[in-house]
């Protein structure tokens, strides 16, 4: 069973919608990037 001092850890874990960080702009960008390169090392290459 939890005590008082995890269950306070626990709440402050959670974020509130205006707690949260906004995302990177590029965020999407890197995404897709990351996702070529592993493509890339599964040794299909789509670059051209």
């Amino acid at each position: 069973m939890m005590d008082d001092t995890e269950k306070k850890k626990d709440s402050e874990a959670m974020e509130t919608p205006e707690e949260k960080k906004k995302p990177d702009p590029n965020w999407a960008h890197d995404a897709l990037q990351e996702l070529e390169d592993w493509i890339e090392s599964q040794g299909i290459y789509i670059r051209q």
